[in-house]
């Protein structure tokens, strides 16, 4: 494992890390020397165990923040899995009802087209029946 030498809370310290954990580190110590200088009005004041006890406070709550915000994320994806799922159905409902629907649309054009033919037949038959009575009319005058 490799070291790293840095500064923490104004102390050097030596810390061996993992190839993969070195950016991690770094960011690491960068933010609690961050914290370290917001607190300086503190210096002299407290001891620097008191400000230590500060900064591992805030960042604990930080951690809880980020847990909890985490949580929410996590519940809101299963909500949306959720719904995804019910959108699923959903548009296979529509699917399914578009299906009945043109085939409905295809037995009422049958059916339309079978009146059709029948008042074909019935304006044939029609037309029969006025040329008979026409042709009795006729005979009897």
């Amino acid at each position: 494992m490799p070291d790293l030498e840095v500064t923490v809370f104004n102390q050097k310290i030596k810390l061996s890390y993992q190839d993969n954990e070195k950016e991690r580190l770094i960011n690491a110590v960068k933010i609690l020397n961050q914290n370290w200088k917001k607190l300086s009005s503190l210096h002299g004041k407290v001891s620097d165990i008191k400000i230590i006890a500060l900064i591992s406070l805030e960042l604990q709550d930080s951690i809880e923040v980020l847990k909890s915000q985490k949580n929410n994320i996590e519940n809101k994806d299963l909500k949306i899995q959720s719904l995804q799922k019910e959108i699923q159905k959903k548009n296979i409902e529509i699917n399914d009802t578009f299906e009945t629907l043109n085939k409905f649309k295809l037995e009422l054009h049958d059916k339309n087209d079978e009146i059709k033919k029948f008042e074909k037949i019935l304006d044939d038959l029609n037309e029969e029946l006025l040329e008979i009575k026409e042709n009795i009319f006729t005979k009897h005058e």
